[in-house]
């Protein structure tokens, strides 16, 4: 994203509505700490269980 990068697309999504799951994925060595929202996160690559298993958790909720 040339304006924004995922974090701050969370910040502004969750702003909106605060109920949205969100799952932060990164192909950087070094994942972003998700700030203070506490945002699961997952690094590149990943398995499908492993994606699987984090939406499981994140939508459990929801």
């Amino acid at each position: 994203m040339p304006d924004m990068n995922g974090v701050e697309l969370a910040t502004r999504a969750r702003a909106l509505r605060p109920d949205l799951p969100i799952l932060l994925a990164s192909g950087y060595a070094e994942l972003p700490s998700g700030t203070e929202l506490n945002l699961p996160r997952l690094g590149k690559p990943f398995f499908q269980d492993d994606l699987a298993a984090e939406l499981s958790k994140i939508l459990v909720a929801v």
